[in-house]
């Protein structure tokens, strides 16, 4: 494109169309190719140039859902003595003992459709997934009733689910937990549960009992009930930080002296005021993915796909692309791949206000490399079909260049890039982050 377009989105300072996108594993589309690298001309085309392919998008990706295994922080057994004339007691009971399960299984979560729903539903225990804004763990606790000679004369097993819903635009974390008595045996009706939650580094607890008291649970029973978090940063900051959780089961009306069952989050959560206007939060492991629409970006998103599909390194897909959050040096990137004096526009009856959208994007780490190093294409939208030609036949494509420069109007240029920017924000993405690109009909 040309040497200067600045654009602005939501008071964000955006390079004209410099991307920090994304996308998970090999693009979806399909192909049809005229030979392993044709050269077939259209009639379309004054130039005659080469026709290197016909590509049509592919279909969405799923968020990632990244899974962890959920081993909770216990010393060893923590034992509670029954309350003198209890129903316990009197049944021989002198000790409620809680241990949490020791092994994961494979069994995994499901994450709710919307994070804002505090739903998920688990199969399996010790085990969290987790997704951009949103994170699912169950946890399972048992109990066991012991006589004097250390006999075992009742149990009881509790699931503990924890939904953790993050903001985009807010700091505050939003978390749903639930407790349930899956099955009690023997001297064991009914099992005492309290829960108090902290955070880690600069974040503060707001709400720090689902619960007021103690919740006396039989068996079949549930109890739910929400705690919150927030974290204070000042412009430009950021922090990680780790929920914990430390309950107290017992029988009822025992006075234990320290918790009972303690666990983590079992990942960082990280919130940030260095993008965009507002403060927010997110699970980083979970890379987000760009997805642009061929039908709204057209040339540009068309350019991407076929670099996806033909070059070497795949980035946005097979290579995950890098945000490089340095408006100066992503403005070095572009000039070098875009100015270097290479770039031969084509004219309007071929490409109406022609301008050079690079790919990997200047405003990634990938980005950079100097433009007589890049594969030069026009993608043409024909007969409903887009094709993809060799841009500048002194220039022959030889399918081992490490960028593509796509000849593209200047309005899709500039669009592909504000929306690359909303995407930045939408995920907030910081410098590092990693990200995939999904092209979509």
């Amino acid at each position: 494109m040309p040497s200067r377009v600045p654009l602005n989105v939501k008071g964000h300072a955006l390079l004209r169309h410099r991307f920090c996108g994304l996308a998970f594993a090999a693009v979806a589309a399909t192909t049809v190719m005229v030979g392993a690298h044709p050269a077939v001309a259209s009639a379309a085309d004054p130039e005659n140039r080469r026709l290197l392919a016909t590509i049509t998008p592919g279909q969405p990706r799923a968020p990632e859902t990244i899974a962890a295994s959920a081993l909770p922080a216990l010393n060893g057994q923590q034992c509670t003595a029954t309350p003198a004339g209890s129903r316990e007691r009197r049944a021989g009971g002198v000790a409620f003992c809680v241990r949490a399960e020791d092994k994961p299984t494979a069994a995994p979560s499901t994450l709710a459709a919307e994070a804002d729903s505090f739903t998920c539903s688990v199969t399996g225990t010790n085990q969290m997934q987790y997704q951009r804004f949103e994170s699912c763990l169950k946890l399972t606790v048992s109990g066991t009733l012991v006589n004097s000679n250390g006999g075992v004369i009742g149990t009881a097993t509790l699931n503990f689910v924890n939904s953790v819903a993050l903001g985009a635009t807010s700091s505050t974390i939003d978390e749903q937990v639930t407790v349930t008595v899956s099955n009690t045996t023997g001297s064991v009706t009914q099992v005492a549960v309290s829960l108090a939650v902290s955070c880690t580094s600069a974040c503060a607890v707001t709400k720090s009992a689902p619960w007021t008291g103690v919740a006396l649970l039989s068996k079949g029973q549930s109890k739910t009930g929400t705690v919150t978090y927030a974290e204070a940063l000042t412009k430009g900051t950021q922090d990680n930080t780790r929920l914990r959780y430390n309950a107290i089961i017992a029988v009822p009306k025992a006075i234990p002296v320290q918790p009972t069952a303690s666990w983590d989050g079992v990942t960082d959560i990280r919130c940030d005021n260095a993008v965009g206007a507002y403060a927010g939060c997110v699970y980083p492991g979970a890379r987000p993915d760009l997805q642009l629409s061929a039908s709204i970006y057209k040339a540009a998103a068309m350019t991407y796909l076929w670099a996806q599909m033909y070059l070497p390194d795949s980035w946005g897909s097979g290579t995950p692309l890098r945000r490089l959050a340095n408006e100066t040096a992503a403005e070095g990137n572009r000039t070098r791949t875009c100015e270097d004096g290479t770039f031969v526009r084509l004219p309007d009856t071929v490409v109406l206000a022609d301008s050079c959208d690079e790919f990997p994007f200047a405003a990634t780490y990938e980005g950079g490399t100097y433009g007589s190093l890049c594969a030069d294409i026009a993608p043409i939208l024909e007969n409903g079909q887009w094709q993809i030609y060799q841009a500048n036949p002194n220039k022959p494509i030889t399918y081992t260049e490490k960028c593509v420069r796509g000849h593209v109007t200047l309005t899709d240029n500039t669009a592909a890039g504000g929306e690359l920017g909303r995407f930045a924000q939408r995920e907030r993405l910081l410098d590092l982050d990693r990200y995939t690109l999904t092209i979509i009909p």
